[in-house]
């Protein structure tokens, strides 16, 4: 008795139809049976090893696809997924070498059969090491940095303290007065950047929180430049001007004064004699703009002013870290923040939803 046509195909049917959800994937897929024969590859698995390995279908996979472990090993003879004990189910993730320039993450799936648990098919899975290098890379600088920008004030905070302890009755008061001044000062920087490491892992992992209220903007920027003027800033003059007696909106109140301050300080910072404020309501929308009169930021550097650690040449203090919290922040309110085009002095426009409506709660 003859089968039914399309019983005839069904194998050939479903290695077309297993080839073709191959190439949907967006990680690299190759499969070998129990023979150790390639059976199937897909075309993301070529491009990540840059071998046209659909066309070794049928060899000997461990000639097909050479991977050594990053000790240096050959991946096919120490992991040997044909041997060993039969109640493995696979490997986790590693860093696999193809060539001296060339590497993939790379995990495999055991299809295991019969009564003795023999393989019969084994996954294995691949994506690009592009993305988790970056990562370390960022992970690597974000380490050197931290501990470069805590070992200085830590160093000043032991030194001065260990002057105290060790000399006390040999300073005057005014001494003594100067050296916990600057303890102080550096024990605030400290914690400032403790602050601003927490909030960006808090930004990365969208985890932070808004705990919004009405907010009178105008009231807050004349609060964030008194605390300014008093903190040392007294030859920089502050311009505030708005078409209206008070600006209010829906925003974390703790969090909009972290924004003022940092815009504020570094303007007062990095500019000359003068920071000017504008303040207007534009629809259901507030802007903002902090303006210095200092040296301006390079066309080709403002789209970099709001990643992490970077900081514009000449451009002195800080840790490259606040313009990129800053922006987080405002994100987080539903805003927008920009640097405007000036021939001199930088300006930074901040815009934010009045009823917060847009940002949602975080």
């Amino acid at each position: 008795m003859r089968r039914p046509r399309h019983q005839q195909y069904e194998p050939e049917l479903a290695l077309v139809l297993y080839q073709a959800l191959l190439e949907q994937l967006p990680e690299g897929v190759v499969v070998a049976d129990a023979d150790h024969r390639l059976v199937l590859a897909n075309q993301r698995a070529a491009r990540l090893t840059g071998i046209p390995l659909q066309d070794r279908v049928g060899d000997d996979i461990r000639d097909a696809l050479p991977l050594t472990c990053v000790d240096g090993r050959n991946y096919w003879a120490a992991d040997d997924p044909w041997g060993g004990l039969h109640t493995r189910s696979g490997s986790p993730e590693q860093r696999l070498i193809l060539s001296r320039d060339r590497s993939v993450l790379a995990a495999t799936r055991h299809i295991r059969g019969g009564a003795d648990r023999s393989l019969q098919w084994l996954v294995l899975t691949m994506r690009s090491t592009t993305v988790r290098d970056r990562v370390e890379a960022e992970t690597a600088a974000l380490v050197t940095t931290v501990a470069h920008e805590l070992r200085s004030p830590l160093g000043a905070v032991r030194g001065f303290s260990q002057t105290l302890r060790t000399r006390w009755s040999d300073l005057r008061d005014d001494q003594k007065l100067w050296m916990v001044d600057a303890i102080e000062a550096d024990a605030a920087r400290l914690q400032r950047q403790v602050g601003d490491l927490l909030d960006i892992s808090r930004i990365e992992a969208g985890r932070l929180r808004l705990r919004r209220s009405p907010v009178d903007l105008l009231a807050l920027v004349r609060a964030v430049i008194e605390r300014l003027e008093s903190a040392g800033h007294e030859g920089v003059s502050f311009d505030v001007t708005s078409g209206e007696s008070a600006v209010v909106l829906h925003a974390d109140p703790d969090r909009l004064t972290q924004v003022l301050s940092n815009l504020l300080e570094n303007a007062a910072q990095h500019g000359e004699h003068r920071v000017r404020v504008s303040v207007e309501t534009t629809g259901d929308h507030v802007c903002f703009d902090v303006t210095d009169d200092g040296p301006g930021i390079a066309p080709e550097h403002r789209a970099l002013v709001f990643s992490r650690f970077w900081q514009a040449k000449g451009r002195h203090g800080g840790n490259g870290l606040g313009l990129y919290v800053v922006q987080g922040l405002v994100r987080a309110h539903g805003g927008t923040i920009e640097v405007l085009d000036r021939r001199r002095g930088a300006t930074f426009r901040v815009t934010l939803p009045v009823d917060g409506a847009a940002g949602g709660e975080r």
